[in-house]
């Protein structure tokens, strides 16, 4: 297969070009910034979009002009509400749609464990054999576009926005001694905090304002802090509010294992923290 990637220089478009290389593949790089010519669109069987969820749909318009009928457009956005249009478009026009997110980011090295999502444009077992050709090995899930992105606010939007707010009120603290005073708890949510603060401002800004759903659920995570510090007084009135956030959490089969888990997480963060 010959496979342009549109954002082959991005940390997701070198993994990309990497891995599928190894596969065999011939790749192909596609910047119109660099004057590339768009004939390189029309010789490819695929065309990948890996480019920042704000520029995805604009660059599947603009590949879709110079593709060959019949070819396939691959996005792998981490979001997909302003995406998911263009590659039901794209269908109508003659050319096979691919819509999926690698749950994993460019560092990884083995497929085994890690999750593609699948979102369905015409055929969802035709187009998850596709995404099974690309990252064998994987395991897959297929998954609605609005589904996909409500889910993503736990996944990815929140859990940012979460970290960099805590982030946050760590200003003036003693970053040093309270390293050494870190629990168990604290020193996984400070691995959260350091790692999400350094990530590019471009992907968090996306994270927090591409998605449509996150400010709803935001709204509600104030309003449950808000419950929280107002039930501290009340012990039975606590009580059960904390016995209303942990029932429904008791049903994922985790739950009884989520101490040891945390603790195994632990021992392995712990080593790299000295």
């Amino acid at each position: 297969m010959i496979a342009t990637i549109i954002g082959a220089d991005g940390k997701m478009g070198v993994w990309l070009t990497n891995h599928l290389s190894k596969m065999g593949h011939t790749i192909v790089s596609f910047d119109a910034r660099k004057g590339d010519s768009s004939s390189i669109l029309k010789e490819a069987d695929a065309v990948i979009v890996s480019v920042p969820v704000s520029k995805t749909a604009e660059e599947t318009r603009n590949a879709l002009k110079h593709m060959r009928k019949g070819a396939r457009i691959i996005e792998i956005a981490s979001l997909k509400t302003g995406t998911y249009p263009e590659m039901v478009k794209a269908e109508e026009q003659g050319f096979e749609s691919l819509s999926i997110h690698p749950m994993f980011g460019p560092s990884v090295k083995n497929l085994s464990e890690k999750t593609v999502a699948v979102i369905p444009v015409v055929d969802a077992d035709k187009e998850t054999r596709w995404a099974a050709e690309l990252f064998p090995g994987a395991s897959f899930v297929e998954v609605g576009p609005e589904k996909h992105d409500r889910l993503m606010v736990h996944v990815l939007s929140l859990p940012y926005l979460m970290n960099l707010a805590l982030g946050a009120t760590m200003g003036d603290t003693d970053l040093a001694l309270l390293n050494k005073l870190a629990g168990t708890s604290f020193a996984l949510q400070y691995t959260l905090i350091q790692s999400v603060s350094g990530e590019t401002t471009s992907l968090v800004h996306a994270l927090l304002s591409e998605n449509v759903f996150l400010e709803e659920t935001a709204e509600e995570l104030i309003s449950n802090m808000r419950a929280l510090m107002g039930a501290r007084d009340a012990m039975n009135e606590f009580k059960a509010l904390h016995e209303s956030i942990r029932e429904p959490l008791r049903a994922d089969c985790g739950h009884r294992s989520a101490l040891e888990r945390r603790q195994a997480a632990y021992n392995a963060v712990r080593p790299l923290l000295k």
